[in-house]
């Protein structure tokens, strides 16, 4: 499924609040296989090319959830967010990948990257 970040609930804490200095950040899609409703942004921060050649570049960190209230219910996120914010503040172009997030009865969870690779932590991960 498709999603406009602007039309889910949108959070943001103190660490992520450059976000709202983008301009069109609210307008950023991304894909994911899951219904969302709502995002909360954790994270923001500079990120420097470890590659010469290879731009710097903003990356903005957000936690998925399927409920509209993630607080009330107590869910769990099912997926991470992370937007990478080139050429900002002229000409700021976005992209977007997600990792999809399966909690176990356990307390550990396998995150799943979008090819499909599967990593395990908590119990039973090396």
């Amino acid at each position: 499924m498709r999603y406009t970040i602007g039309n889910l609930n949108v959070f943001a804490t103190t660490k992520a609040e450059m976000m709202y200095n983008f301009q069109g950040f609210a307008k950023v899609e991304f894909d994911f296989p899951h219904a969302v409703k709502t995002v909360l942004f954790i994270s923001s921060g500079r990120v420097q090319s470890d590659r010469q050649g290879d731009q710097d570049y903003f990356e903005v960190v957000g936690r998925l959830y399927a409920s509209g209230n993630p607080r009330e219910t107590g869910e769990n996120h099912i997926g991470k967010l992370f937007v990478h914010v080139y050429n900002h503040p002229h000409n700021t172009e976005f992209t977007t990948t997600t990792e999809q997030l399966e909690w176990h009865a356990d307390g550990s969870f396998d995150t799943i990257t979008e090819d499909g690779t599967r990593f395990h932590f908590g119990r039973g991960s090396q």
